[in-house]
């Protein structure tokens, strides 16, 4: 194992994982949580070299692109999925790990097509609504993929493929 290596080992993966589901316990209106993930916006790297090489206005252009991207979610969310919908809260982080700050957007299951792609590393998880008109790309909440956040995108494909 490498200075540099990410890869997270049985242990943080457990941990992870317990962090992610008390987040969202108690959030759902009851519902039993099916699986439950931290992610963020994607281009954050984009974000980093506007506000080196342009900064203001550039900055400005590229994050807004961002926010756009992610159907105007919050930079980090949890994503609680349950039997009959789908939930998204804002995220907020701590040493102890995740708080569910409040629910930012919920979806129900049924009309749901859920599509991911390979990209820079990290798997971009694209969630449409067609029925309201949304659609969501988002990517897991680290600077690489982990196995808490591809279970779930796994999850939601095998019930919701795009097509």
């Amino acid at each position: 194992m490498g200075m540099f290596d990410l890869t997270m080992n049985e242990e943080q993966v457990a941990q992870f994982r317990q962090w992610v589901h008390d987040a969202v316990e108690g959030h759902t209106n009851g519902e039993e949580i099916v699986a439950a993930g931290a992610f963020r916006r994607g281009g954050a790297s984009g974000s980093y070299a506007a506000s080196k090489a342009g900064g203001g206005l550039v900055y400005a252009a590229v994050s807004l692109e961002r926010k756009k991207k992610a159907g105007g979610l919050p930079d980090k969310v949890l994503l609680a999925l349950t039997p009959d919908n789908l939930y998204a809260y804002k995220l907020k982080t701590g040493r102890k790990g995740y708080t569910a700050e409040k629910e930012v957007a919920r979806w129900q299951r049924a009309g749901l097509r859920i599509s991911s792609e390979q990209k820079m590393g990290l798997t971009n998880l694209t969630i449409e609504s067609p029925a309201e008109g949304e659609k969501v790309t988002i990517v897991p909440i680290g600077v690489k993929d982990d196995p808490v956040n591809l279970e779930f995108i796994a999850t939601l494909e095998q019930a919701h493929p795009a097509g």
